[in-house]
């Protein structure tokens, strides 16, 4: 669950800061942004589990 909590302090940085709208954050973009520590399935799971929360 480590990567769930990633994502939402990203997601909540990310809308903080004007710069994306939780809906237009791909999976490539998450990956890329946390430097490819994790793989695109880890990813597309844990984001699909925050956007859930979050929308």
């Amino acid at each position: 669950m480590e990567l769930v909590e990633r994502l939402r302090i990203f997601l909540e940085d990310e809308a903080r800061s004007c710069s994306m709208d939780f809906g237009c954050v791909t999976p490539e973009y998450v990956q890329r942004m946390l430097g490819g520590e994790y793989s695109l399935e880890e990813i597309k799971d844990a984001l699909s589990i925050c956007l859930k929360e979050l929308l």
